[in-house]
């Protein structure tokens, strides 16, 4: 019995002994590292080597930071930042732009200073990459769960794609020992960086304009960026990234400094300047001295930063707003383009404005020149021989555009009969002035010219002291000023007397008197010369006066009785026609009568005639009437007579200043019948007139 007990006793011993044998002091722990979820309806999944967390604690904090990141398929990756790791929910609200390129960092907190290191922990928030963008979180939660050294988060939160779309995700990552991988605060990377802008191109420009606007902290999403003009509202961009945007300028702007507004944060850039625009001038001819308005958009408020000009002059600014400039003309000014530019930029051009020089000295008063024999006249200077460009040879009236064109011994100029407006045209530096003996008067200039309808202006260089010069008939373009030397009607033609006409079927007429008195015509380039009256005898030409498109009338000879013309239409010319009977109430009482100067206008041929008792060569005192022929057929109708009383002085002798038939064409009536005509002193053997700065071109109407 006594043996039972202690077997029972040993096998109860070994019972327990074993029972202490099969438990484990330590625990097996099953939570792994890993991320289950989905994102914009796709599946992901990542297992512990993909999932990487580093905590940011500083010494006797109890507790930290957590950046935990997972790297998805296709170089995609999920990063979730806590601000504080502790257990509970975390809502979270847009701290940082939506969308913006791979890599980029966020926006830097409204209020932190620019260029200023980021020390504060930045907000959760939940970033996911995917080339070629970044996406933040806009809204949604997190929840965390803290089991010892294991973290499990769980979110649901939404995200916005480049065009506003919203996508989703959610799911559930764990960390073991989410603590292990410690770091100082100091080394947190944040996704933040200063809203700037570090520059616009171009900084100038019209309405339509697109603006390339670069710096940081911009979205990727348009309608995360809200853009101003100065004070108009620009919207969203054209197009963004996060460090550059695309907008186009409006017409109803002006200028201003572009602001940015990206989730409260805002920036500004320097200046954007409109070019300006030119609506419209008060006046399309004005003296020196004369002050204008230029109306139009996009000037400044300050005249310092505009620049005017006319040509190549720079105008005096008297004031300027956004819609208008006051300027004013200086000497020196002549006819040209007007353009303005904000100073340093391109020019904008607008109107071309006629500057009217002031003569240099003005003539006498009218009364003290002519003196009124019969009928109502009126008399009015138009240009005198002291002016700047004279004294004056030649005149012609281009009747459709009222301009009256004036050849003077320095420069050939274009008066506007509707606004007495004087311009230049070319100075003496032109071909159209050259001289093969060196020097330039009333011998060597331009006898004759004609206002074509294609623009150009016509002419005949004197024959009379450069026989020998290769090429005398010149085409001009009044636009851009270029000479063509056409050829040559002195040598083997003789030449071209007081007359030239280019007919709109481009064809060029010209007198010569070489072996006989010929007309002859010529195509655009003076070739092919074709003869349209051969041997006329008993006078050569005397004036062209036309009489349409591609007709006019050749007067010939020199007395009021023996005048006589052809009229020629095209290729065809008409014999001889005498006029002495239809000028019989011209005639200057019982004294040679001769004619000045002949022109047409409205139908009406326009005549002015002048005689002197005593040897003309003297410089006597002339009568002159004045006459139409209405319809170009029939008499003549006398409507006035006058005298000039000017005199001058020359080699202690006194004469009187004249108006008198010439080798160059003299007189001219505009659209509206009024008599241009040339008085002068006589010339020298030098061809310089003796009292040069007397006369000038005179207006009179009855």
């Amino acid at each position: 019995m006594k043996n039972l007990l202690y077997f029972l006793l040993a096998l109860l011993l070994i019972q327990t002994g074993c029972g202490e044998d099969t438990e484990d002091p330590n625990p097996i722990d099953s939570f792994v590292s890993g991320l289950e979820g989905e994102i914009s309806g796709q599946n992901i999944s990542v297992n512990s080597s993909g999932i990487q967390a580093v905590y940011f604690s500083d010494q006797g904090e109890t507790s930290g930071a957590l950046e935990i990141s997972a790297s998805l398929p296709n170089s995609e990756r999920l990063t979730f930042f806590l601000q504080d790791a502790q257990a509970g929910t975390i809502n979270l609200t847009q701290e940082f732009p939506a969308v913006m390129d791979l890599g980029s960092s966020g926006l830097r907190k409204t209020g932190t200073t620019e260029g200023q290191e980021v020390n504060a922990v930045p907000p959760s928030f939940v970033r996911y990459s995917k080339s070629p963008n970044t996406f933040f979180a806009v809204s949604g939660k997190m929840i965390v769960k803290i089991d010892g050294d294991n973290l499990t988060l769980e979110w649901e939160i939404s995200f916005k794609d480049a065009q506003g779309n919203t996508f989703t995700s959610k799911g559930t990552i764990k960390v073991k020992d989410f603590k292990s991988n410690q770091r100082p605060k100091s080394q947190i990377n944040p996704p933040a960086s200063n809203l700037s802008i570090v520059s616009i191109s171009p900084d100038y420009g019209p309405a339509g304009t697109e603006v390339t606007i670069k710096g940081t902290g911009f979205s990727v999403l348009k309608s995360e960026n809200s853009l101003k003009l100065g004070d108009l509202v620009l919207g969203e961009p054209s197009s963004a990234t996060a460090t550059e945007l695309k907008v186009t300028v409006p017409e109803n702007g002006n200028h201003g400094k572009f602001s940015l507004t990206v989730l409260g944060a805002n920036a500004e850039s320097g200046f954007f300047f409109y070019a300006p625009i030119i609506e419209s001038v008060d006046k399309s001819a004005a003296k020196v001295g004369e002050e204008v308005v230029i109306t139009g958009k996009h000037f400044d408020t300050d005249a310092s930063l505009l620049e005017v000009k006319v040509g190549e002059k720079v105008m005096e600014i008297l004031s300027s707003s956004l819609t208008q400039i006051n300027f004013k003309i200086p000497e020196g000014t002549e006819s040209g383009k007007i353009t303005v530019a904000r100073k340093g930029k391109p020019a904008v051009e607008g109107p071309e404005l006629t500057i009217s020089a002031e003569p240099v000295a003005v003539g006498p008063d009218v009364d003290a020149i002519f003196e009124t024999l019969s009928g109502d006249l009126s008399f009015e200077e138009v240009i005198v021989n002291s002016h700047e460009y004279g004294p004056f040879w030649t005149l012609e009236i281009d009747k459709e555009k009222n301009i009256l064109y004036a050849v003077g011994e320095k420069g050939l100029v274009s008066i506007d009969l509707s606004t007495k407006a004087i311009t230049k045209v070319v100075d003496t530096s032109s071909e159209i002035y050259r001289s093969e003996i060196g020097i330039i008067n009333a011998a060597t200039i331009p006898q004759t010219i004609f206002a074509a309808a294609d623009g150009n202006l016509y002419g005949i260089k004197s024959v009379l002291s450069v026989p020998l010069s290769p090429n005398n008939v010149f085409r001009l373009d009044l636009e851009s000023k270029a000479v063509t030397m056409l050829g040559n009607t002195k040598i083997n033609n003789g030449a071209g007397v007081n007359g030239i006409f280019v007919g709109t079927n481009k064809s060029i007429y010209i007198p010569e008197f070489a072996s006989g008195y010929h007309l002859a015509a010529y195509d655009e380039n003076l070739s092919n010369r074709k003869a349209l009256i051969e041997g006329m005898t008993g006078g050569l030409a005397t004036f062209i006066i036309p009489m349409g498109d591609n007709s006019f009338r050749l007067v010939r000879d020199n007395s009021i009785n023996s005048l006589k013309y052809h009229t020629i239409n095209g290729s065809e010319a008409s014999g001889e026609v005498a006029m002495g009977g239809t000028l019989s109430a011209m005639q200057v009482g019982g004294q040679l009568t001769q004619p000045v100067g002949l022109d047409q206008t409205g139908g009406d041929i326009y005549g002015m005639f002048g005689g002197a008792s005593g040897n003309v060569a003297n410089y006597p005192q002339f009568e002159y009437t004045v006459g139409i022929q209405p319809g170009a057929a029939g008499n003549f109708q006398k409507k006035g007579g006058f005298k000039i009383k000017q005199t001058f002085e020359y080699l202690n002798n006194t004469y009187y200043v004249s108006s008198r038939k010439t080798f160059n064409k003299i007189l001219g009536v505009d659209k509206d019948g009024s008599i241009y005509f040339l008085i002068s002193t006589p010339m020298t053997s030098q061809g310089v007139q003796v009292a040069g700065p007397l006369g000038g071109i005179y207006k009179v109407s009855f």
